[in-house]
């Protein structure tokens, strides 16, 4: 069946296209077009089944609807939620979303964001970056492009950034195992170590170290790889175990590793055993936390506020109302379980 264009209803209805045009965008009272006649082309809309072409609308407002969410993975609870608050937003103001992983593949992120410019075209750009430096964002082809940096800070990069306090919530967190009697606590970092909220906890985890009088001990800190979470952490856990390495808590820097601690625990008999009386620890909060007998003392992070700051300074730089650099750090919020 023929797709319906604006010329067969211009015919059907005797009005010109430029007068049904108006009423579509929602500018009949700005044109004095009276309400029977918008009442009448709105109606033959409804019975005609006939749907603007968005390429026909981009090409002429200039504008795609369209904003883009560049995040490590969208597997992860953490960015999944955030892309549904985003979403969410963006949909009352008339936008959509497009969201791709990076898998924390710089050179991956970098033709994400290409194509979602020059292929999608894109309103703007919604990033959790994997870049260690500003060589690629501070080209000059992206200074018309509004761009909203989430979750993490690309070194010495003057840009518009929506993040939390990793410092902060990790020093926090930490600070209550040590208060509670937990003298070795474990860090199980991740792969890439220079992103700014793992080097954030890290120093976290250091700083309550320090604030308690204890020295770092090296041994009690692995790097998990991204690419291999789950037998990385078994490996490292297997590793405390068979050294009798004196472990009082598991603390992960993220909901990844800490998942994996646990799933290791639960199906390692050895494991299960040496770590029986351990505490765990977690730098974000999941569901599962909630449904599991291990009483995970973990770090909430305001992924709502992260959602809805990002739309909204996003929809703000689009429509000029906004011009100067924002940098917002959100709050995190401590969660014990009893």
């Amino acid at each position: 069946m023929k797709r319906l264009q604006l010329e067969d209803l211009s015919r059907e209805l005797g009005y010109s296209k430029t007068l049904i045009s108006m009423v579509l965008n929602g500018k009949g009272n700005q044109y004095g077009i009276s309400k029977k006649t918008q009442a009448a082309v709105l109606d033959a809309v409804a019975q005609l089944d006939y749907s603007p072409n968005k390429f026909a609308r981009a090409l002429r407002t200039g504008k795609s609807f369209f904003i883009g969410l560049i995040v490590a993975d969208v597997s992860n609870p953490f960015y999944s939620r955030i892309a549904k608050n985003i979403e969410t937003v963006l949909f009352g103001k008339g936008y959509n979303l497009m969201v791709c992983s990076t898998e924390e593949n710089v050179e991956k992120e970098k033709k994400l964001v290409d194509m979602m410019i020059n292929q999608q075209g894109v309103d703007g750009l919604i990033i959790a970056s994997s870049c260690d430096n500003a060589d690629f964002y501070s080209s000059p082809r992206f200074s018309k492009t509004p761009i909203v940096f989430i979750d993490r800070v690309i070194p010495l990069f003057n840009a518009n950034y929506i993040v939390i306090d990793n410092y902060g919530g990790s020093m926090e967190v930490v600070n209550k195992l040590l208060d509670d009697g937990c003298k070795n606590v474990a860090c199980l970092s991740i792969t890439p170590s220079y992103i700014s909220t793992i080097e954030d906890r890290m120093n976290g985890y250091k700083g309550a170290l320090q604030k308690h009088k204890l020295d770092l001990n090296p041994n009690l800190v692995v790097n998990i790889s991204f690419d291999n979470i789950y037998e990385d952490v078994v490996e490292a856990l297997k590793k405390f175990a068979y050294a009798g390495t004196k472990v009082d808590a598991i603390y992960s820097l993220n909901n990844h590793l800490a998942v994996a601690a646990l799933k290791a625990v639960k199906e390692n008999k050895d494991l299960k055993i040496y770590f029986d009386k351990v505490r765990f620890a977690c730098f974000d909060d999941v569901e599962l936390f909630n449904l599991i007998d291990n009483k995970v003392l973990s770090v909430s992070q305001p992924i709502e506020s992260i959602g809805q700051n990002a739309s909204n300074l996003i929809m703000d730089i689009i429509e000029g109302k906004h011009t100067s650099h924002s940098n917002i750090v959100l709050p995190t919020n401590l969660i014990e379980r009893k």
